[in-house]
């Protein structure tokens, strides 16, 4: 509540001080307020009355009082001991034995102004305390502002609880801590089945769980979305992990009620650091994205042996060699034959990336993550396809490259594509893309409708690793396939497990039920090659063949018919 007058601090061991500015005071109105006069004429009532009265616009203080320094050491408490930066401090000087010049004070204390005693009389007092309290009450509302935009900024919207920037600011501290993430699982299909509404109602009961809980001994956060936070003082390892394991089966066995009434159960995952003390929420994010990938419901303690922490490690050390390798022209594109097993010869090259670095060439799997995790992902497709152009000038074979869901997405995509096959003037049925598959790109009708269309421009398209992933035959009915790669996993292993003979079979009788040619990979041995070739696979790749070279390899059959494979 706004205080009704404006309060007057009057410090000073004698009676002259207080009469003065008591007198005055009492005619005194500034924007309809009067004046309340509080008085002490030691320091240790000028700190009584501090702490008593938080919202003193004036302190005058005559600097020397018992001592020579009584006054300045209460600027020094008000200033640094309480923090009170608003109240506005007027010295003033009784008599010509101060502690140090004037413009010394000024300039070493933190104070609004200082007078000698007959400046703070008559017409002259108003002019003082005026202008004091109309600094006071300018800075007070600026403060006031400042504290309502901070409340705003670390506060959730929704739960009212504070946010991660407030979780930073208490982690920001000395001292090792725990932290608790919880995901609310399956949160993203309560906002789409019911829209966003329902689900900020569901936030609300999630946050008054936690708060009625665990509010008690820990503080409570709401980070972003369906994450909380509690952060624990407790540094017992033991029972900080008793907590996470309760906090767990506590929120799947309880009743969420929502502000309708209507009654919900969840489930959540939670990431935990136990008592670290540096760059303690991602440790936390860490070990939540880990849990993750063990299902919903689940709990992971932060180590450096997570292995999302060395895929990350793994991702910012191959980000660097990918640039350098970007500068160096070190990523090389390597080719592999495909051999037409009814044509009898190579007919065309899928052309696979590799990186060079310190000498040694790195197969994608080493890289490929990194790439995307840099954004360097569509730099190599249009580097390949470049390198795949050009090569394709100089002889009559076909070739296929891998592309991603991720270089599709690009905005340059299809212009790229057509710049460089116009460039190097190739017809567009030359080119196979192969589908690289996260996750099933037939869902996503974009992506659907671009391939379709790249299909009528002559371009033909391949199911890469069929029968694995995302892959399935789903995919056959919404794309326009001309090939199908299956996958190698069960290729290499078709002459020691029936399963994949038996899996390896059906695709080929079920692709070519639907007029599609199929392409074996992994074909590493003259057993493997002859099997396939009976199934009646149509094309055959893998090192039996030839291995990946930086340059084309057409004497396949001709090093056969010599024995050497």
């Amino acid at each position: 509540m706004e205080e009704q007058v404006w309060k007057i601090l009057l410090v000073d061991d004698d009676d002259e001080l207080h009469s003065a500015i008591e007198t005055a005071a009492k005619n005194i109105r500034i924007n309809h307020k009067k004046l309340l006069a509080l008085h002490a004429r030691n320091p240790q009532e000028t700190k009584n009355l501090l702490q008593k009265h938080k919202d003193i616009a004036v302190v005058f203080i005559d600097i020397s009082m018992q001592t020579p320094k009584s006054g300045l050491e209460l600027v020094s408490y008000i200033r640094h001991d309480l923090n009170d930066k608003l109240m506005r401090i007027i010295l003033v000087a009784s008599s010509n034995e101060t502690p140090m010049p004037p413009e010394k004070i000024i300039e070493q204390y933190d104070i609004n102004d200082y007078k000698e005693y007959d400046e703070i009389s008559g017409r002259k007092l108003f002019n003082v305390i005026r202008t004091a309290i109309k600094q006071y009450a300018q800075f007070k509302e600026i403060k006031e502002n400042r504290d309502a935009i901070y409340e705003k900024m670390t506060t959730n919207e929704i739960t009212q609880l504070p946010n991660r920037i407030k979780l930073s600011e208490k982690l920001d501290t000395v001292g090792n801590k725990s932290l608790i993430l919880i995901n609310i699982d399956d949160f993203s299909l309560i906002n789409d089945n019911n829209g966003f509404e329902y689900g900020d109602k569901v936030l609300r009961s999630f946050a008054n769980f936690l708060l009625n809980e665990y509010g008690q001994r820990m503080d409570v956060f709401h980070l972003q979305s369906d994450i909380f936070a509690l952060l624990c003082y407790e540094e017992d390892h033991k029972i900080v992990d008793k907590c996470v394991r309760d906090i767990k089966e506590n929120i799947q066995k309880h009743t969420f009620i929502l502000d309708n009434g209507e009654k919900l159960r969840l489930t959540a995952t939670l990431g935990v650091v136990l008592n670290e003390d540096g760059n303690i929420i991602q440790k936390a994010e860490f070990a939540l994205k880990e849990a993750r990938l063990y299902g919903k419901n689940n709990a992971t303690m932060y180590s450096d042996n997570l292995n999302i922490v060395r895929t990350i490690h793994a991702n910012s050390l191959w980000s660097e060699r990918i640039r350098n390798a970007f500068e160096h022209k070190k990523i090389l594109t390597y080719y592999q034959p495909i051999y037409d097993l009814k044509a009898k010869k190579i007919t065309k090259y899928e052309a696979l990336v590799r990186l060079e670095h310190e000498g040694k060439v790195y197969t994608p799997i080493h890289f490929l993550d990194a790439a995307l995790y840099s954004g360097k992902i569509f730099e190599i497709f249009k580097l390949m396809f470049h390198n795949v152009c050009k090569a394709a000038q100089n002889n009559d074979k076909d070739f296929t490259i891998n592309v991603s869901e991720y270089d599709m997405k690009d905005p340059d995509f299809s212009p790229f594509i057509r710049r460089t096959l116009k460039e190097c003037n190739i017809d567009a049925s030359r080119i196979s893309f192969e589908i690289l598959e996260h996750t099933s790109i037939s869902h996503d009708k974009n992506i659907q409708k671009l391939l379709n269309s790249l299909h009528d421009e002559g371009f033909k398209i391949a199911i890469d690793d069929f029968g694995a992933h995302c892959s399935n035959f789903a995919q056959i009915n919404n794309l326009k396939i001309d090939f199908i790669k299956i996958d190698g996993t069960f290729v290499k292993h078709i002459t020691d497990d029936i399963n994949c003979k038996i899996v390896t079979s059906t695709i080929i009788d079920f692709a070519h039920k639907k007029g599609i040619p199929v392409i074996a990979e992994f074909v590493s041995s003259k057993e493997i090659f002859t099997i396939i070739r009976e199934m009646g696979a149509d094309f055959a790749q893998g090192y039996y063949i030839a291995e990946p070279k930086p340059e084309l390899v057409e004497s396949w059959l001709e090093a056969d018919n010599k024995g050497t494979h």
